[in-house]
């Protein structure tokens, strides 16, 4: 008879249920076995075959299957002999804060490196750059004093080759907002082409994050939103603000607007922010018919009840039936209650 295997799941601090939903909905045979916030197992029993993977994710950050753990420091040094010579190491910390809430002194893998041996242990294991597609690396996962898990997955294409599935991005100073963040790993992830010169038409803008991203790219930016821009943003000559709420723009508050990327990220309900959404791209049709010249959509919506996420196939659908295709969901790590739709193709 064979042996269980566990698996852990990484995700945001406090969507737990939801990856415990998407899991489970793809492998209803597994059991929940343990959590904390930002960090879910899953027992299969029997395991049988190869380790399952994880096809299609939302929440789930990293999906990894579980070497070993330890709760003893004098065991730690046994679990580090696991990992075999010359593999990629990835230590981490699992979320311990929403998105936002971190105190100004926080560092992602503060707790996993201060543990003894650990420093010494990934310099004898240098982390490459890159990782291709099936590349094997191993996790180093703090989750609580003291209790360390040990696991391994495979690199995905959508992965970043960072421990945790993380982006290595920082707030600059500049940034009148989070929603810098949100966009930077957008890119970071998905690598679109970006032109300096094209037109982003920004759709929720307020009070400047993201268009500040755009518009430090080359982009010329026209945003839609009711509140007041920082005022760094709204003295740059390439942004246009229309300060009204997107249900209640005009043809005529577009004309001459012919947008190569759609970013959206409006604090409402999914509903109504798609609603907004199907509102404008049908003045742009109007406008530019057949010559509209939308590339790619980075759009944001607000899970303001986590009831909202067993939506989201239904938001992704109606997405679809206002043009946008190749659409990827994803909780990006800079995402708080909500999560962000990438668009890699737009049907005119």
């Amino acid at each position: 008879m064979s042996s269980p295997r566990f698996y852990c799941a990484t995700c945001q601090a406090g969507a737990e249920k939801a990856l415990k939903a998407e899991v489970l909905a793809e492998y209803p045979g597994l059991r929940f076995a343990f959590s904390r916030p930002g960090f879910v197992t899953f027992k299969e029993d029997p395991a049988e075959g190869p380790a399952l993977a994880l096809s299609s994710s939302v929440f789930t950050r990293l999906w990894a299957e579980v070497v070993d753990q330890t709760r003893d420091p004098a065991a730690f040094p046994a679990l580090l002999a696991r990992v075999p010579a010359g593999a990629v190491v990835h230590a981490f910390d699992r979320d311990r804060f929403v998105p936002g809430d971190e105190p100004e002194s926080y560092a992602f893998d503060e707790k996993i490196s201060a543990l003894e041996g650990v420093r010494d242990f990934l310099a004898a294991h240098p982390r490459p750059a890159t990782l291709a597609p099936g590349d094997e690396a191993y996790d180093l996962v703090w989750v609580d004093d003291f209790h360390v898990f040990l696991a391994r997955h495979r690199h995905g294409a959508k992965q970043l080759p960072n421990p945790g599935n993380l982006p290595l991005l920082a707030l600059p100073p500049s940034a009148p907002s989070r929603a810098w963040l949100k966009l930077e790993e957008a890119i970071l992830r998905f690598r679109p082409v970006v032109q300096s010169g094209w037109v982003a038409l920004e759709i929720g803008c307020a009070p400047g994050g993201a268009t500040t991203a755009l518009l430090d790219r080359g982009f010329s930016v026209v945003g839609i939103d009711p509140q007041y821009m920082s005022e760094a943003v709204a003295a740059n000559p390439k942004f246009r603000h229309l300060r009204k709420p997107a249900r209640y723009a005009t043809a005529e508050d577009l004309a001459g607007v012919n947008p190569d990327w759609i970013v959206m990220d409006m604090s409402i309900p999914p509903k109504d922010a798609l609603g907004e959404l199907s509102h404008v791209i049908g003045l742009l049709r109007e406008l530019h018919g057949k010559k509209l010249a939308i590339r790619r959509g980075f759009l944001t919506l607000k899970l303001n009840d986590w009831k909202y996420a067993s939506e989201i196939p239904s938001y992704i659908k109606q997405l679809g039936r206002i043009g946008f295709e190749d659409l990827r969901p994803v909780q990006l790590a800079g995402n708080r209650q909500e999560f962000f739709a990438f668009s890699g193709k737009f049907r005119v």
